[in-house]
């Protein structure tokens, strides 16, 4: 069977030209690979800014995990840091523990920081002001893993009819016992607009009522005109 085509005018310079495109049947599309909300993905450094409160200095640190680094008084130790991997919202996490050798009162930190929400967990240091910023290094545990695989939906009566440009024939919708449903009445057939009665209706209006013979009295005098 040959394919009908739909033409598609392309303007080439001043002059038309005419090209014929054939007309593709509908495709299915897989939605992104996404991983799920909850992943982590383990790395071997954590990086921590360090402000000091007193001179306004910035300071940042990129600890190895398992290690710790100084910055004059502060000690800051990395147990784990964690980001989101691709595909996710940026965020990244770290397993901290601090503690100020010039402030031997002030119980050390040991807590979970998040980059992207500070506020939920904070070092309490009227000198020091600590904020993880990011992870570095290679990927550790725990793995992300390979993304999920998403598979294209499979579209229904995804043929193109003739009538578009296509190979597939016009087809009605079915009714519940498979066979086609009829979108108008059968001329063969009318539908009656009233029951039938054997006699054709009659359009002309219906006689008046017979009277019974006896005259009408005459009408009274109306006293007002007298």
């Amino acid at each position: 069977m040959m394919k009908r085509y739909v033409g598609v005018a392309l303007l080439c310079g001043a002059a038309g030209v005419f090209l014929p495109v054939a007309a593709q049947a509908a495709v299915g599309v897989a939605p992104p690979a996404m991983y799920p909300a909850a992943t982590w993905q383990g790395q071997s450094q954590a990086v921590v800014r360090v402000l000091d409160r007193l001179d306004g200095h910035l300071e940042l640190l990129t600890v190895p995990v398992g290690g710790t680094a100084a910055y004059r008084s502060l000690s800051v130790g990395v147990e784990a840091c964690v980001t989101r991997p691709q595909t996710l919202a940026t965020d990244a996490g770290a397993l901290l523990h601090l503690k100020d050798t010039s402030d031997p009162q002030r119980p050390p930190f040991d807590g979970w920081m998040l980059a992207q929400e500070p506020s939920v967990a904070t070092y309490g240091s009227p000198l020091y002001d600590v904020r993880v910023v990011s992870c570095a290094g290679v990927p550790t545990a725990p793995q992300a893993g390979p993304l999920p695989v998403v598979k294209a939906p499979v579209l229904a009566g995804a043929e193109v009819p003739v009538e578009e440009g296509g190979d597939a024939p016009v087809s009605l919708p079915g009714s519940a016992s498979g066979g086609p449903v009829p979108l108008a009445p059968d001329s063969h057939n009318p539908i009656p607009l009233a029951p039938s009665t054997g006699a054709a209706p009659s359009l002309a209006p219906a006689a008046p009522a017979q009277s019974s013979g006896q005259p009408l009295p005459p009408p009274q005098a109306d006293p007002g005109l007298e």
